[in-house]
C-alpha cells in the first residue's frame, strides 16, 4: 500500500460519492486504493458490492457529522495507510434527509428555519472544515505528493454568478452553505500551498439532496467527472479555482467565486 494513492471519498455509498469511487476504482486500478467513506458499514458493504467488489475499494466507517468517528477514521488511516494522498469532501445535503419535505419544495416540514440552517451548515461546513483539519497530518504526509483535496461545491454557491443574474433556487440555505465551503477551499489553498486544493460544481444530478428525475442528462456518473479529471492531474496541476466539467480534458469550465 505504501505505493498506492490513498483516496477517501465522503459520503461515497451513494449518489455523486458512490459514482466517483467507482471511476477512480475503474481508470486507476492498478495505482489507487479509494476509501468509500459510509456512516453505515452495511450500506458501504451493499454499496461495494453493487460496484463489484473491486480490490482496491474499502469501505470506512465515518459519519463526518461525529467528531469520535472523525477520529477513529482518521486513526484507522494513520494506523493503515500511513498518509492519505487525496480527499474528496463530497458528503452534503440540502435538508431533505430532515425529511417533510413536498416534491416541490426543499423545506422540510415541522422545522424551524434555524434547525434547517444550523442542520445543513453543520453537514457542508462545519463537519467538512472539522474532518479537513483532522485530516491535515495524514495530507502532508502524501507520498510522493502533493495532496490533493476536493471540495464538492455547486454553482449556487457562486456569489458572482448570482448576482449577474443566475436564477433563484429556493434553497438559500443549502447555497449559502456551498459559498461558505468555497471558502474552505480558497482558504486551504493558500494556507497549504503544497497542496492543490480546488472545488467543483458537480453539475445538476439526480441524487438524494434533491428531486431531479433520473435521465442521461442527470445521470450521477455526470458528477464525478471533474472531481476526477482533478484527481488524475499531474503533481504541477491547479490549485485555487472553481471549475465543473467542460468539453476539453481536464481544464473545465471556471465559476466566478
Amino acid at each position: 500500500m505504501a505505493s498506492k494513492t490513498i483516496v477517501l471519498v465522503t459520503g461515497g455509498n451513494t449518489g455523486i460519492g458512490y459514482e466517483t469511487v467507482a471511476k477512480l476504482a475503474a481508470d486507476h486500478a492498478s495505482t489507487h486504493h479509494i476509501l468509500m467513506g459510509t456512516r453505515s458499514l452495511t450500506k458501504g458493504a451493499a454499496a461495494l458490492k453493487a460496484l463489484g467488489s473491486p480490490s482496491n475499494v474499502s469501505p470506512l466507517e465515518l459519519d463526518i457529522t461525529s467528531d469520535a468517528s472523525i477520529t477513529a477514521a482518521a486513526a484507522h488511516i494513520k494506523d493503515t495507510y500511513g498518509k492519505l494522498d487525496v480527499l474528496i469532501n463530497n458528503a452534503g445535503t440540502a435538508g431533505l434527509d430532515l425529511g417533510g419535505t413536498s416534491a416541490q419544495s426543499f423545506y422540510p416540514k415541522g422545522k424551524t428555519l434555524r434547525e434547517v440552517y444550523t442542520h445543513v451548515y453543520n453537514v457542508n461546513c462545519v463537519s467538512t472544515a472539522v474532518l479537513t483539519d483532522a485530516l491535515t497530518p495524514l495530507l502532508d504526509a502524501a507520498s510522493p505528493g502533493p495532496a490533493k483535496v476536493v471540495f464538492i461545491s455547486s454553482t449556487l454557491g457562486s456569489i458572482g454568478t448570482f448576482v449577474a443574474g443566475y436564477h433563484i433556487v429556493d434553497c438559500p440555505w443549502y447555497n449559502s452553505s456551498k459559498a461558505a465551503m468555497n471558502y474552505l477551499s480558497a482558504w486551504y489553498s493558500r494556507v497549504k500551498p503544497a497542496w492543490k486544493v480546488n472545488a467543483v460544481c458537480p453539475g445538476l444530478n439526480a441524487t438524494g439532496l434533491n428531486h431531479v428525475p433520473l435521465s442521461e442528462e442527470t445521470d450521477p456518473k455526470n458528477g464525478a467527472i471533474r472531481a476526477c479529471q482533478l484527481v488524475a492531474q499531474a503533481p504541477e496541476g491547479v490549485t485555487g479555482t472553481y471549475s465543473r466539467k467542460g468539453m476539453d480534458k481536464g481544464v473545465g469550465d471556471v465559476i466566478p467565486w
